[in-house]
């Protein structure tokens, strides 16, 4: 068991939709730490389950369609099955679900979206994503600083 998962994920070719992707990058070099992992991705993937059950919580980070851009919120996540049978639309929730289902244990999760603001193709974030990158990474310390009970309050 390690103490903390964090996964950023996202398309870094499709501008703000990789915010996930950077924020991880940009975090794993400024912290490591043997009881967490950070982990960069395009999508996620079924292999994340099992890295999942075996942290004691998770941090997903991620760019959203929805809320004023730039606008930064945390939420936990529930368990949830698969809407789709294809690797590409796997959620946070169904990470947790396929963790429970083959590994036994779903940690509790929780879901930090920052709102983008462009999502076309490009590898430039646009300026308000950008922005909201240093509340991402005050939010990622919290977390790690954070014991079970306070993490439950990130999102609210």
């Amino acid at each position: 068991m390690f103490r903390c998962l964090i996964i950023g994920f996202g398309n870094p070719l499709r501008s703000d939709d990789g915010i996930g992707w950077h924020v991880a990058r940009e975090f794993s070099h400024e912290f490591q730490h043997d009881d967490v992992q950070v982990i960069a991705a395009h999508q996620l993937t079924p292999e994340m389950a099992e890295m999942a059950s075996r942290a004691e919580r998770v941090l997903f980070v991620d760019a959203t369609h929805k809320g004023k851009p730039g606008s930064v919120n945390c939420e936990p996540v529930a368990p949830a099955a698969p809407a789709s049978h294809f690797t590409h639309e796997l959620t946070p929730a169904s990470v947790l679900t396929l963790a429970q289902e083959l590994y036994g244990h779903r940690p509790p999760a929780y879901l930090l979206t920052v709102a983008g603001e462009c999502f076309e193709t490009g590898d430039a974030m646009s300026a308000v994503a950008i922005a909201a990158i240093p509340e991402l990474m005050a939010h990622l310390r919290q977390f790690l600083n954070a014991d079970e009970k306070s993490a439950s309050r990130l999102g609210q």
